[in-house]
């Protein structure tokens, strides 16, 4: 009695949250999967992510900006006492509102990018839009974004590379709605600036969700609305198509209790052990690599920060954790690009360790490795090379350097740094600017030769037989 007056209910629930969209495509698969994979035999990697909404208040002004350090100390806590099979700890991908573009705000959150706890991509509300403002909105943002180190890729020719988020769950004019959007081409706009996957989907109850679920897929652009309904999914063997790349997360019915899981982690959705079983029975995974199933949740963080930053994540991250570990199966934290990765990586044939194709395809951005409290813009960045063009340069800089024998340069008004160095020794720094700086080696344990005071502009060259710290 108790299934029939559950399944009376969900059938209410249908009718009311726009359920008629999804669940053809949804009852198809699920019967072709039946329960599906079990963890350890037949899901050997789970790669968890949660990207998020997020969303600072644009009335708390400088209370906000605090907010948000708050938000990433917290979340750092949390981070700090939980690893992956790789020993990473939990991963958040911060699709930060451009609509709010405060200064302040990204620079806090590269600076988390750079301790090691996630990374930053775009996300937008827009309406009553145009196409071709839409696009400079799209340029002038990656631009922005690219002066925190943040969407650009750490090469020798830094690429603009991005996820995206849609407002109001809106992408592609996709709730019919112009105040929401207006602009039906959204896909080839986003492809055009350098984004490689849409993370919005999905939107549970919302019209603009895809009749396609529990899916990464690519969607053509066209002309209409919505043009990411279906798409072409990914598969082993298959090749990139369309415009974008659709990287939906896992939404799935729990008959027997009459609920329905759509993978949000919210105040208003609280954490219980089942939602696992119902994630991963989603079955989100690239045809033809069932084995490497991707759980991809998401959040307004700020909005719901004491369900986000409490007891529900610890435990979340623990029974995950031990679930992986007793069942045998890989855990991967990952951010929105490591994911795609992975997925470009099984599409691409390879198999075995999941976690070990993180930067398969798009590599990490900048700032994981570099760090300016200063706006400033890479043009350059190997193991042997980093160059730097400081954009609005303040006579505090503060430049941190995780990857490269220069540890850090603190003081002064710099304006340029160019630093060439091999086998761990710099051969040449060059420093632009005013004023003093305090130079920090990356010392091996030598610390008495660590840092050095210089006057700005500064120029070191090594001997023929000697280098900076060797």
């Amino acid at each position: 009695m108790t299934t029939i007056l559950n399944i009376a209910q969900l059938f209410i629930r249908f009718l009311r949250w726009n359920c008629h969209i999804w669940l053809p495509d949804y009852l198809r698969k699920m019967a072709a999967r039946g329960d599906g994979g079990k963890l350890g035999t037949e899901i050997t990697d789970l790669m968890f992510l949660v990207v998020d909404h997020f969303e600072p208040s644009r009335k708390e002004g400088e209370r906000g900006v605090q907010r948000v350090r708050e938000w990433c100390e917290a979340f750092a806590g949390i981070a700090a006492r939980h690893r992956d099979a790789d020993g990473i700890t939990p991963q958040h991908s911060w699709f930060y509102r451009y609509d709010y573009p405060n200064d302040d705000c990204v620079r806090i959150l590269s600076e988390f990018v750079h301790k090691g706890f996630g990374e930053i991509d775009f996300h937008l509300h827009h309406g009553n839009d145009t196409p071709e403002h839409f696009a400079t909105t799209i340029g002038e943002g990656v631009r922005w974004f690219n002066e925190f180190g943040a969407m650009l890729t750490a090469e020798r020719s830094p690429q603009k590379r991005f996820a995206y988020i849609a407002g109001n769950w809106a992408l592609d004019n996709g709730r019919r709605d112009a105040g929401m959007s207006g602009v039906n081409t959204e896909l080839s706009i986003l492809g055009d600036a350098g984004c490689y996957a849409d993370y919005t989907f999905p939107a549970f109850s919302v019209n603009s969700q895809p009749s396609t679920v529990n899916s990464i897929y690519y969607a053509t652009d066209t002309p209409d609305p919505k043009s990411y309904d279906i798409g072409v999914p990914m598969r082993v063997g298959g090749s990139a198509s369309g415009d974008l790349v659709i990287f939906e997360g896992p939404l799935c019915i729990d008959w027997s209790q009459g609920y329905i899981e759509y993978a949000a982690l919210e105040s208003f959705t609280p954490y219980f052990r089942r939602r696992i079983d119902l994630w991963i029975k989603a079955g989100v995974c690239v045809v033809g690599r069932p084995e490497w199933l991707f759980v991809k949740l998401h959040t307004h963080g700020m909005q719901s920060r004491e369900m986000f930053l409490g007891e529900q994540m610890e435990r979340l991250h623990s029974e995950l954790e031990e679930l992986c570990r007793t069942a045998g199966c890989r855990l991967h934290y990952v951010t929105a690009r490591e994911a795609y990765n992975i997925a470009k990586a099984a599409e691409a044939g390879r198999d075995g360790d999941a976690g070990k194709y993180r930067d398969h395809e798009i590599a990490r951005p900048v700032n994981r490795g570099f760090f300016s409290n200063a706006r400033a813009l890479v043009t350059t960045y190997t193991p042997e090379r980093v160059m730097v063009e400081v954009t609005q340069p303040r006579n505090d800089t503060r430049m941190l350097f995780s990857e490269h024998p220069l540890e850090s340069l603190e003081g002064g008004k710099v304006t340029r740094v160019d630093l060439a160095c091999s086998r761990g020794y710099i051969h040449e720094l060059r420093i632009a600017g005013e004023g003093e700086c305090r130079v920090r080696l990356n010392d091996r344990g030598n610390p008495s030769d660590a840092a050095i005071v210089v006057s700005l502009p500064y120029i070191y060259r090594a001997a023929v037989d000697r280098a900076l710290g060797a």
